[in-house]
């Protein structure tokens, strides 16, 4: 049997796809508790105490944060490590927000030096 030929991939492929969403970071509200139940069932897990920061890309919730305990949730068929990264950034300076390690913040980028 002939091996099938496939086109070349182009390494940016799954970058451009995810760039050219919209991506909403909100409070969740009452709307969307079945939103973060389904989240939360997904993971096998219960959903923690809110409030919750909520990122929705093109209108739906894949992740929330729990600004009282810091614990995420995210859709896990979905590229949501972007999500996760961006909640936690915008987190940073909730004052609900407890700091359970002393971790660098995520939102600080480091200078790359040139080659």
């Amino acid at each position: 049997m002939p091996a099938i030929a496939r086109a070349p991939r182009s390494p940016d492929r799954h970058r451009t796809a995810a760039w050219s969403s919209e991506i909403t970071l909100r409070l969740a509200t009452a709307d969307d508790a079945d939103a973060l139940g389904r989240l939360a069932q997904l993971e096998s897990r219960r959903l923690t105490d809110g409030p919750h920061l909520v990122a929705a890309r093109d209108g739906v919730v894949e992740a929330a944060l729990s600004l009282q305990t810091g614990e995420l949730i995210a859709d896990p068929f979905r590229r949501t490590a972007e999500l996760g990264s961006l909640l936690r950034c915008h987190a940073g300076s909730a004052s609900l927000l407890r700091p359970e390690t002393s971790a660098p913040d995520p939102c600080l980028r480091t200078a790359l030096a040139p080659a």
